[in-house]
């Protein structure tokens, strides 16, 4: 991949984390030098658009195209959760961009996490799905991939904390600092549209698909909350409830995590 390819960001956010949103995009505006368009889902957050382009030119970016979905409420009347936003900005962007970036809204990007994962596509030709290493506030690291196991058809995940090359190859990464490209930019691969475990369902989408694995790039580093921030009530009782009957009948697997 070079400088002038198309990149984009997905950003889904929600009511009460528009400090750590604002201070995620102020970091890109500042850290990703090139081009970008820059798509936010408003899961029923106050209306984002104002303060968002009074943020893209505070800091003089009038090279980064924005668009907010759901800013009124419009498109939906209740909460879609990450991954149902993920799965309507991702079907409005794959077609268009040569690289496509899942970031969540607490996700802070470090200088140059751009630069070497997009060294590591040209270092990968055959790959089509990149992370970095995701680090706590206090450098901590909290996730370098993950692999994925099936045993008597329940599916578990193991969670890698450890960075011991430039580059290491794992079954998936974290759809909340994921960047995919090539193979995975087609009519074939959609996100699919559950309030949350789409991460686990995408990846077992694109393994029935052949897509080879995880590259984790150990110089592309991000920050999970690098500020404080409330939680953003996913993991609701209904909903998780709902992605384990999904899992079993779409995949016939239970969930050993």
């Amino acid at each position: 991949m070079n400088t002038n390819s198309s990149v984009c960001f997905l950003i889904t956010t929600t009511s009460g984390r528009e400090k750590v949103l604002h201070w995620v995009i102020q970091n890109l505006c500042k850290d990703i030098s090139i081009p970008f368009h820059l798509y936010i889902y408003n899961d029923y957050a106050k209306p984002l658009i104002q303060s968002l382009i009074k943020l893209l030119k505070t800091e003089g970016r009038n090279d980064i195209e924005l668009i907010v979905y759901n800013d009124t409420g419009i498109l939906n009347k209740k909460k879609i959760g990450c991954g149902g936003a993920r799965h309507l900005m991702f079907e409005q962007t794959k077609h268009k961009h040569d690289i496509v970036i899942s970031l969540d809204d607490d996700m802070q990007l470090k200088p140059k996490w751009l630069e070497n994962v997009m060294e590591a596509m040209n270092d990968f030709p055959n790959h089509s799905i990149f992370t970095g290493v995701v680090k706590g506030p206090l450098g901590d690291i909290q996730l370098a991939g993950s692999n994925f196991n099936i045993n008597n058809k329940t599916l578990y995940r193991n969670d890698i904390t450890e960075v011991k090359k430039k580059y290491q190859l794992t079954d998936w990464g974290p759809m909340g600092c994921m960047a995919l490209c090539r193979s995975a930019l087609t009519d074939l691969v959609s996100i699919p549209p559950l309030y949350i475990r789409d991460d686990a369902a995408l990846y077992l989408k694109l393994l029935n698909l052949g897509i080879n694995k995880t590259v984790v790039v150990s110089g592309a580093e991000a920050i999970h909350k690098p500020i404080p921030v409330p939680s953003s009530n996913l993991r609701l009782k209904e909903e998780m409830d709902k992605e384990v009957i999904y899992f079993k009948e779409v995949f016939g697997l239970n969930l050993g995590y």
